[in-house]
């Protein structure tokens, strides 16, 4: 069974059978999967962090658990092996080390929201950490982008009311990050039976989140280089969501196939992409990709919409939410911050530039010897893990100081900034990985 499931996966993804040996999805069907959620007699599916109870209504997809059942069982291993040998990351566990991504229980564990990012399927209402969602830094326009994080009714005559403002953020989907990120779910209908009277058409329909936007996804995984193509307009893919790095559809990266979702050591860890492309005058269509159903209260919000990936690089990525901490100096056009994801030619003295090629000058010389506490982005995608940093053609990026899920640090830096500022500092980590000669003193650089 386990060789038929990799051989049909890898037909699926136009792979060859081998490519599946280095991580793609493998197993036995039922290590994620129950035809009727029972088993003598008792329910098995598996719903929400540290469940322990089986619920009796089943879930989609014939799954055995859900997203965070699945990856956030809070074990004492980062990664967990199931019966018929699938691997699973963690994202939620009590292991001594960590994903590339962090660990969401740092969040829980250390009662601070500033440890990383607080999405509303780890975090429900009940919890204090809830209660502290707010914008995302360096947001676009609220009124433009709170409904698709929101808690959100929708009228009678089609308007939206906001009962709590980005309080649904999310890990896949609408209102997240992995997966198809398209608006709508099909199965939306118009609220008066008719598509062709447009003078009072609303359209009702539930946002895709959560196993929807993943849905085929695992079964066209693999690990490795990631040379995805640009988002474009369509229905949800699950092919398409395999091809972008770490299920993101459009985005470019390297998987580490030797410790697979870990950054070990200079040898051992992710390639990120960048590009240092300039943006000029910003619109919405710079993250939107128009749907064409006219299923949807605007193109933007229709059940074949979705999302770019800016550049295809990870801080593109990143400033879809977080637009105004982007900025490479190459930017020209309008000044209107609050819509343009730049800081202008001198963005590096109001907030810290991303995909912005490490100078080839100065203190920069030095960081050659790749450092894991402040990975770089490299604008050719690499086959596999280099030891080395180029200064003037590698990049900083966004998860040169953070990691995309949580740590231990306020501000889900990767290091502690607090030792560094002290000095307490055995190597030139973090900040100091770059700015080599920042935690010297002079008389000694």
């Amino acid at each position: 069974m386990k060789k038929i499931f990799a051989i049909a996966a890898a037909a699926l993804i136009g792979l060859p059978s081998a490519a599946l040996a280095v991580g793609g999805i493998q197993g036995q069907c039922a290590d994620c999967h129950t035809m009727h959620n029972s088993e003598q007699g008792q329910p098995v599916a598996m719903v929400g962090l540290n469940a322990t109870t089986p619920s009796a209504q089943p879930i989609q997809n014939l799954l055995r658990m859900d997203c965070v059942a699945c990856h956030a069982q809070n074990t004492g291993n980062k990664t967990v092996l199931m019966d018929g040998g699938s691997i699973i990351p963690q994202v939620y566990h009590s292991d001594s080390s960590d994903l590339a991504a962090g660990n969401f229980a740092y969040i829980d564990t250390l009662g601070s929201t500033r440890k990383g990012h607080n999405v509303s399927d780890l975090f429900t209402g009940g919890d204090d950490n809830a209660k502290h969602y707010g914008s995302p830094p360096g947001k676009y326009y609220d009124h433009v982008h709170a409904p698709y994080f929101s808690d959100v009714t929708v009228n009678a005559d089609g308007s939206e009311t906001i009962n709590a403002a980005f309080s649904k953020f999310t890990c896949a989907g609408a209102a997240g990050c992995h997966g198809t990120r398209s608006n709508l779910l099909s199965g939306t209908t118009n609220d008066n039976g008719t598509t062709t009277d447009t003078t009072d058409d609303f359209f009702e329909g539930t946002r895709r989140t959560g196993i929807a936007a993943v849905s085929g996804a695992h079964h066209n995984s693999y690990d490795g280089k990631k040379d995805a193509a640009q988002n474009t307009v369509g229905l949800h893919d699950g092919a398409k969501v395999a091809a972008g790095y770490r299920f993101i559809p459009g985005l470019k990266g390297t998987g580490n196939t030797a410790a697979r979702w870990q950054n070990v050591d200079a040898s051992s860890h992710n390639e990120y992409f960048g590009a240092q492309v300039g943006a000029t005058n910003a619109s919405c269509n710079s993250c939107h990709v128009p749907g064409v159903s006219g299923f949807g209260i605007s193109a933007r919000m229709s059940i074949d919409s979705t999302l770019l990936v800016p550049n295809q690089s990870m801080s593109g990525f990143c400033i879809t939410c977080h637009g105004n901490f982007h900025s490479t100096g190459l930017e020209t056009g309008g000044t209107n911050q609050d819509r343009n994801p730049y800081n202008g030619t001198s963005g590096a003295f109001l907030r810290h530039p991303s995909d912005y090629v490490i100078p080839n000058r100065g203190e920069y010389v030095a960081y050659t010897a790749y450092n894991i506490t402040a990975p770089v982005a490299r604008t050719t995608l690499l086959d596999a893990a280099s030891p080395t940093v180029t200064p003037g053609t590698d990049l900083v990026m966004c998860l040169s100081c953070h990691q995309a899920h949580a740590t231990e640090f306020d501000g889900m830096l990767r290091f502690d900034y607090a030792q560094i500022l002290a000095g307490n500092t055995a190597s030139q980590n973090g900040c100091l990985a770059c700015h080599t000669t920042k935690g010297v003193a002079p008389d000694l650089r």
